[in-house]
């Protein structure tokens, strides 16, 4: 097959990947031709390149990631279909493409969709990781009901111009179901997030070393730190425990709360945060293997079922997890399921203490939920597991 890609954001850095570009792999692997549409690198003009045996389209574009300005981040993805079409049309209008694969966010490129389709008779699949603009509204991003109304049409259209929704968990299908009644259900499939399965072999700094951490019970946060982490909850904990001079809360990754993360620590002048900015995967993946815990929070406004992607990172290294979650999601579900950690509802600070003290003072739970962890990666969240379920849904 020919298949085309839409990301909004796809690594240029060789030793870095992520989920989509995990999966762009692993359908090049299978032999398909593969093209992806994915914003410019910095200085990197409009023009179709070769990367990794993909043919990528690389657009210019406004800054899309790390944008504090909510206004600033809103007009560059409003100008982002009409950009990514302007280069289509130019490099790739020839192409007859047989699968179309985008992700929400944005949902703004599907006008683009619709023009691609019209021109290939392409199937569309969409990959759902965010259910926007609700949940965007939820944690106070969408304030004016106009706009929210406007992007709610977008998401209709959306769901509408796919052919298969793939849907990151149980409870992501049921929302979706009930709150876009209009939708035929048949769509609606579950795809799980994926990774590709790490090399152990390959993971060889020795990061405890190379930071003084040698002695050190070190909690990891990795990831994005944005607006829907919630990253108040890394300083309850770090507050908590700041009397504890083993435990330490190192926080890897940028995002626009990271600022405002850094002056709640320095402003409780909390010595137990170490913070690094956003590694390569290869290097990055180092630091998870070195951890005793791997942070999940989510924030507890949210209606909407999420469920963080930094998961199959922690699974996929046996790290047990220990997550802080909104009362809507069933990522709690998946957890129990996996037997891979604790998890509380935000705002429940006592049992979220009560759990970290267990994985904390419990060696054996702590290997076991790591090892039980790996083995639900495993089974299910690997990126060749993603690759067979969209085969599969596909030709089903």
């Amino acid at each position: 097959m020919r298949v085309l890609f839409l990301m909004l954001d796809m690594p240029t850095d060789l030793n870095s990947s992520n989920l989509y570009l995990d999966l762009a792999l692993e359908f090049k692997d299978y032999q398909h031709e593969v093209y992806v549409i994915a914003p410019a690198g910095v200085n990197q003009k409009t023009g179709l390149y070769n990367e990794r045996g993909l043919n990528v389209l690389r657009v210019a574009t406004f800054k899309q990631k790390g944008v504090r300005s909510i206004l600033k981040k809103g007009f560059a993805q409003l100008l982002l279909p009409y950009q990514y079409r302007t280069a289509y049309n130019k490099f790739l209008k020839n192409q007859l493409f047989d699968l179309i694969l985008m992700p929400t966010p944005p949902i703004t490129l599907t006008k683009l969709v619709l023009h691609i389709k019209k021109n290939t008779n392409a199937l569309f699949y969409l990959i759902l990781r965010d259910i926007y603009p609700q949940g965007a509204a939820d944690i106070g991003l969408v304030r004016f009901r106009f706009i929210y109304h406007y992007l709610r049409k977008l998401e209709i259209l959306t769901y509408k111009t796919a052919d298969i929704i793939g849907c990151m968990s149980l409870g992501n299908i049921e929302y979706i179901k009930t709150h876009n009644p209009y939708l035929d259900s048949k769509k609606l499939t579950l795809l799980p997030n994926w990774q590709k399965a790490s090399n152990l072999e390959e993971l060889t700094i020795d990061v405890r070393e190379k930071y003084k951490l040698e002695d050190k019970y070190i909690v990891l946060f990795g990831g994005t730190i944005g607006y829907a982490q919630k990253v108040d909850n890394i300083v309850i904990l770090a507050e908590h425990y700041q009397n504890d001079v083993n435990i330490v809360f190192l926080v890897i990754g940028n995002g626009v709360m990271k600022q405002y993360l850094k002056d709640k620590v320095a402003q409780k002048q909390l010595n137990n945060v170490i913070f690094l900015d956003s590694l390569p995967r290869n290097e990055y993946m180092n630091f998870v293997k070195s951890a005793d815990i791997g942070l999940i929070t989510i924030d507890e406004r949210f209606t909407v079922p999420t469920i963080p992607s930094k998961t199959t990172s922690y699974f996929s290294l046996k790290l047990p997890v220990l997550a802080i979650i909104d009362q809507h999601t069933d990522y709690g579900k998946i957890i129990d399921e996996a037997k891979a950690g604790l998890w509380s509802v935000g705002g429940d600070n006592d049992k979220l203490f009560e759990n970290f003290d267990k994985l904390y003072k419990d060696n054996n739970l702590r290997i076991a939920s790591g090892e039980n962890g790996y083995k639900y990666f495993l089974e299910n969240l690997t990126s060749k597991h993603a690759y067979n379920t969209i085969i599969k849904d596909i030709h089903g």
